[in-house]
């Protein structure tokens, strides 16, 4: 059985658009539209999110699935978006309405289950081309193995980490919507392979970010390392990694904007 089902479903016309639904909403709701960021961080840490919102000034910006806080520091130009969960199709469905609002730029970090042990807990991995085993992706453009972050914001990401002397990795992650189906198998082939990650987002990020000519990266901190006879987590000892990344990403949207 081919996927998706309908053959050539990338190239048909959608039924309805996000700027359809942009439309809808206003009309809708209560008040002004607001003034959206022009770059976003898309958080699915509820750490992080909690760091970033109480310790910097900003406002909340309304009419999402989730929460987007703009910051003041960065006269409302960088903001991030969280509380919304985790996986590869509400990611998406959110990209699609701020993009339709007028979003032009995106950064995807969080967590990322880790097949190179030389990979050390506190490190960054800034991801340059992600696999694509999601099934959202597929949806948009025809299918193919691989989706690349874009150049800008994977450069202003690997600049700026240099720029401080952080020790940072750069490499390739799978995307992955089934992480209780993480079968040895996969996890001996993409670690021989080079692939450095696995995480739920990135493939589908990349891949529509592109689709609607918008910029997007994405960085990651470990938080398990997946080996072909036992499994590491290391969830419980990344708070300050976590708060440590949303700073990060934060800077770096300020530097691609620049």
């Amino acid at each position: 059985m081919p996927f998706p089902n309908h053959p050539g479903k990338h190239r048909g016309e959608a039924l309805f658009t996000p700027a359809e639904h942009s439309d809808y909403r206003r009309e809708h709701s209560d008040g002004d539209a607001a003034t959206l960021p022009e770059a976003v961080i898309v958080c699915y840490s509820t750490t992080m999110m909690e760091h970033l919102t109480e310790t910097h000034d900003g406002e909340f910006v309304g009419h999402y699935v989730g929460d987007l806080f703009a910051f003041e520091s960065t006269d409302g130009r960088v903001g991030v978006l969280g509380n919304f969960g985790i996986g590869a199709p509400t990611t998406v469905m959110l990209l699609e309405e701020l993009v339709a609002d007028g979003v032009e730029a995106f950064l995807s970090v969080g967590f990322a289950g880790c097949l190179d042990d030389a990979v050390e807990m506190g490190e960054f991995v800034v991801c340059d081309g992600a696999i694509r085993d999601e099934g959202t992706s597929h949806h948009y453009v025809e299918s193919a193995r691989m989706a690349h972050p874009s150049e800008a914001v994977l450069a202003a990401t690997t600049d700026l980490l240099t720029e401080r002397d952080e020790s940072f990795h750069v490499g390739p992650s799978w995307t992955t919507d089934a992480i209780y189906r993480e079968t040895v198998a996969e996890v001996e082939r993409y670690a021989e392979a080079g692939v450095l990650t696995v995480e739920m987002e990135a493939s589908a990020v990349f891949t529509v970010a592109d689709h609607r000519d918008v910029d997007a990266g994405a960085m990651f901190v470990v938080s398990d390392y997946l080996g072909t006879d036992d499994w590491e987590p290391k969830f419980h000892r990344t708070r300050e990694d976590m708060q440590r990344l949303g700073e990060t990403a934060r800077d770096v949207l300020v530097a691609h904007l620049d």
